[in-house]
């Protein structure tokens, strides 16, 4: 299969994942598209703190906790 036909998804948490992590994701993913035709790439950013942030064409899902603690320091200013 074409390679160039394929989405790339990124995966970016404060700490590598592991396969289990991986396949529950791949598998939420799979309701918005067709898992065989990704290409995912993983990130490490350890300023995240915990959460993941996925990169899915010009969608960004972003669920990590120092996105949440921002958040809530914006409410209490």
């Amino acid at each position: 299969m074409d390679s160039s036909n394929k989405e790339i998804v990124k995966f970016i948490t404060p700490f590598p994942m592991t396969e289990l992590q991986k396949n529950i994701v791949k598998n939420k993913l799979s309701r918005i598209g067709n898992i065989d035709q990704m290409i995912f790439q993983e990130e490490v950013d350890t300023s995240l703190i915990g959460g993941i942030i996925i990169i899915f064409g010009e969608m960004l899902i972003d669920c990590s906790l120092r996105t949440q603690l921002d958040k809530i320091k914006e409410g209490m200013i």
